[in-house]
């Protein structure tokens, strides 16, 4: 586990330190005004850009409070997450559990009457990785690649159970959240909605796993008994009993639910320009 020094408003780890200093990034306005990099996530409240500095490369995470998301929360009575904060802790979290997920770097926010106004989070690029989607698209698609995809079945149920039982759910439980490396390790990115609990409830572990499931139909190669090898790994059974197969039931029903929001989702996303116009 890394080191971190605070120095400022920002906290960095120590050996990222001289490498950040010689781009320029000394303090919370550096990160925030930083002009470099490439974009390549814009959505309301947050934006992700990737630079390099000598043979390294690191993704900045940038988050403001909008308007609308502002709002929307209020009106249920809650307050906004405090996006980048609450990453930070989530990675060093999972970390902690023994999951694989990116090299925490640097993290800074400043708050108004407890709430988050503007955060910026950065991790390490994950060399010699791929994710999952891709692989599943090139692979299994057209071909089974059966020891492979057997492989790889136990690596997903191994992860998902070691995150539920270390208390913690995704909330975006995706394949394109999965990294594989060349080295056969499996990586968990994306870790901004992580909630962190004494033990995942029922409902969010339901959660995960229906959009793991979505995910793997949607992408293909995976069959109904790929689905029900992956589901006994991760209850760590070789039959389910009867209790199981009722959440197998829901995991169902839930991964219908899954589908029918991300269709509405995405037209939503194409209206406010965060994804290109249908083809």
């Amino acid at each position: 586990m890394s080191q971190f020094v605070e120095t400022g408003e920002i906290l960095v780890a120590s050996e990222a330190w001289p490498v950040l200093q010689k781009s320029g990034l000394i303090d919370f306005d550096a990160f925030m005004d930083f002009p470099g990099g490439r974009r390549i996530v814009h959505k309301r409240g947050r934006s992700v850009f990737r630079f390099e500095i000598g043979d390294q490369a690191f993704y900045l995470k940038r988050n403001f409070i909008h308007p609308v998301e502002l709002w929307k929360k209020l009106s249920r009575g809650k307050l906004p997450p405090r996006g980048a904060l609450e990453e930070w802790e989530s990675i060093l979290a999972v970390g902690r559990a023994g999951i694989p997920t990116v090299t925490p770097v640097a993290f800074g926010e400043r708050t108004f009457l407890g709430m988050e106004r503007v955060s910026f989070t950065v991790t390490e690029e994950l060399y010699d990785t791929r994710p999952l989607d891709e692989i599943v698209r090139e692979r299994f698609q057209k071909s089974a690649h059966f020891p492979e995809k057997r492989s790889l079945i136990a690596k997903m149920a191994t992860l998902a159970r070691r995150l539920h039982g270390a208390g913690m759910n995704h909330q975006d439980f995706y394949l394109n959240h999965f990294f594989l490396g060349k080295d056969n390790e499996l990586y968990l990115l994306d870790l901004q909605r992580v909630q962190r609990r004494s033990r995942v409830p029922r409902r969010y572990q339901i959660k995960d796993l229906g959009q793991l499931n979505y995910s793997v139909q949607y992408y293909g190669g995976f069959t109904r008994t790929d689905r029900m090898r992956f589901l006994l790994a991760y209850l760590d059974r070789k039959k389910l009993s009867r209790e199981e197969k009722r959440l197998a039931l829901r995991i169902i029903a839930k991964t219908a639910r899954i589908a029918r929001h991300d269709v509405k989702l995405t037209a939503r996303r194409r209206k406010r320009g965060e994804l290109p116009p249908a083809t």
